[in-house]
């Protein structure tokens, strides 16, 4: 009885170290398992004065590989704040046009901010709480 117990927890410790050694090749072998960090650039000004014309706007955005510069395909581009919000979705180059009007933006002080986040597949989420400047 007394060497029951021994043998059963060495046993135990080996099984467990085995099913550790196969987790830590699993994770080890998988770079493509860690999100990847990308990055979003507006193309053209990130600044929009809500007096002048045109009363549309047409946001050009560009989504890349922080790694390697190569375009992000698919990744979900939102503008948001001040009671607007534009999404849309990359095309094969990584680029999105985001649109909306002068008119669904509620600026309640002389200036404020619309905040652009980023979401991809493999992809660490991107985000920019200060991305396109509103005056008024």
């Amino acid at each position: 009885m007394a060497l029951g117990l021994p043998i059963n927890m060495v046993v135990l410790t080996i099984v467990g170290m085995v099913g550790l050694a196969a987790m830590m090749s699993f994770i080890s072998d998988s770079e493509a398992a860690m999100p990847k960090p990308m990055h979003a650039n507006i193309n053209g000004s990130n600044r929009i004065i809500l007096s002048g014309p045109p009363d549309n706007i047409n946001l050009s955005v560009e989504v890349i590989n922080s790694k390697d510069g190569t375009p992000v395909v698919r990744a979900s581009v939102a503008l948001t704040g001040m009671s607007a919000a534009a999404i849309n979705v990359t095309d094969s180059r990584g680029s999105t046009v985001l649109r909306f009007n002068k008119s669904d933006i509620d600026l309640k002080a002389q200036e404020g901010y619309l905040k652009l986040t980023v979401r991809a597949a493999g992809f660490q989420e991107y985000e920019n709480e200060f991305a396109v400047k509103i005056v008024r």
